[in-house]
């Protein structure tokens, strides 16, 4: 959590920020995640969360807000059930539930987990199959930091986390596509904003350089290396306009992805890194909408 003052802080400086780089402050009512009046049938989106090697404050406001976006996104939100509350007794957390017939009653799965959940290989592999036959992957946050003991998850969803930056600095992303959904409230231009950002593996880990490519916290060893063969990348840190004395191991001119689309089979997959701060989910619009825009597309509700 950042505290209050420090919020504050952020809140006056980004404010700043946002008229120095042209990005305007206010966003429509569409792009607050109030859709277009849809005709179809709505959609149906399990939110799983899951704090396996960290507990996020922002679980709570990230269930209720997404549910929120649902009302006029178009989606209808389950949160998935027996969450722990705490890191203690993760490991042995009922997730019986989560059987191939539980699982194809959704449209899409929706993932702010972390660690590797308890699942079994079978359950894991109905995970792959559902969205490769085509449904919709969403991945907020702690999402790449999840079943490092199952490689085809990493594989559908584009990555797997390896640390962070640090938290609470600004960082400006740049804007890849202007035009998808999850990105066009930005304008094309560029956004300034505090979360906590992550540095994902660039290759596997390898018995011969055993300290590198280990996930911290966790200590996980990654199955597979990012590649943007893989993914279609949204979001990106911008070096040039970034302060990088605030940001561990970010080089100018170096590549750090940060939101992608993915399709995989016949479905669709979005992730994005942001959504560590709680306040972010409830208080800034812009997020809202890159939230609402990608859990759509991924949806099939707008292309």
């Amino acid at each position: 959590m950042i505290p209050r003052m420090k919020q504050r802080m952020i809140t006056f400086t980004l404010l700043l920020l946002v008229g120095a780089f042209g990005v305007s402050a206010t966003v429509s009512t569409q792009q607050r995640g109030q859709a277009p009046a849809q005709t179809g049938p709505r959609k149906k989106l399990l939110f799983l969360t899951y704090p396996g090697v960290a507990f996020h404050a922002s679980l709570d406001n990230a269930e209720k807000v997404v549910a929120e976006l649902g009302k006029n996104g178009g989606f209808d939100v389950t949160i998935g059930p027996n969450r722990p509350s705490s890191l203690e007794g993760a490991d042995k957390v009922d997730l019986s539930f989560f059987t191939p017939e539980y699982l194809n009653q959704f449209d899409g799965l929706m993932m702010m987990t972390n660690g590797n959940p308890p699942f079994t290989e079978a359950q894991k592999k109905s995970m792959v199959d559902f969205v490769r036959n085509g449904k919709a992957l969403i991945g907020a946050h702690c999402a790449t930091v999840t079943f490092y003991d199952y490689p085809p998850f990493g594989e559908m969803l584009g990555a797997y986390y390896r640390r962070s930056i640090r938290q609470g600095a600004i960082v400006v992303l740049k804007i890849e596509d202007p035009n998808h959904p999850a990105t066009r409230m930005l304008g094309g231009l560029v956004w300034p904003a505090v979360d906590e950002f992550y540095h994902f593996a660039k290759e596997p880990w390898n018995a011969a350089r055993p300290t590198e490519n280990v996930s911290s916290p966790g200590n996980f060893k990654i199955p597979m290396g990012f590649t943007r063969d893989r993914v279609h990348v949204l979001l990106s840190i911008d070096t040039e306009r970034s302060d990088l004395s605030q940001l561990p191991e970010v080089t100018h001119g170096g590549d750090y992805p940060q939101s992608w689309t993915r399709n995989f089979g016949s479905g669709r997959v979005f992730y994005t890194s942001m959504g560590h701060r709680a306040d972010i989910w409830t208080n800034d619009p812009v997020f809202r909408a890159h939230v609402t825009g990608g859990i759509r597309w991924a949806l099939g509700l707008e292309q």
